[in-house]
């Protein structure tokens, strides 16, 4: 690999957990979900298999948003999905609804990180939505990843 691409690598490995730490802080951490990687047989199809969370611990404000329910799956293709739902459980709209995930190994050091929204991102007051965040194998490979957790940020 190129050096100068090896840099950009390196800095952007550097720039995205102080992006992170300050949406956390200007958005407002919300909800931090935690979800334990186990592989069962899947209901999607022969080549993919479900992960279950026999540890999960959820931390739901009960004033804000709220992770109703997540599970996750890798695919025929190795990527590995965190499917859910989220509340609103504010009294105004929540825009921009977005959701975290941080993957760890069995040693719980970070292996990586990525984002999505929820569908539709703007969350009425008491409305649900769905989400899913996808993790593909060329950001870590999934057969690191023991546990993640999931944390909810609005704006």
């Amino acid at each position: 690999m190129n050096h100068s691409i090896q840099q950009i690598m390196r800095v952007n490995y550097l720039i995205f957990p102080i992006i992170m730490i300050s949406l956390t802080i200007f958005s407002g951490l919300i909800n931090i979900t935690y979800g334990q990687i186990n592989e069962t047989a899947s209901f999607m199809n022969m080549n993919e298999t479900e992960k279950s969370k026999p540890n999960t611990t959820i931390n739901n404000n009960p004033s804000g948003l709220e992770i109703l329910s997540h599970n996750s799956f890798s695919d025929s293709l190795g990527y590995l999905h965190v499917v859910g739902e989220i509340k609103n459980n504010y009294p105004s709209t929540a825009t921009f609804v977005t959701i975290v995930g941080t993957f760890y190994d069995i040693n719980n050091r970070v292996v990586g990180t990525q984002f999505t929204y929820a569908n539709p991102s703007d969350i009425g007051s008491g409305e649900r939505a769905p989400f899913e965040l996808i993790l593909s194998s060329a950001i870590v490979p999934i057969s690191q990843i023991d546990h993640y957790n999931l944390q909810t940020t609005y704006q």
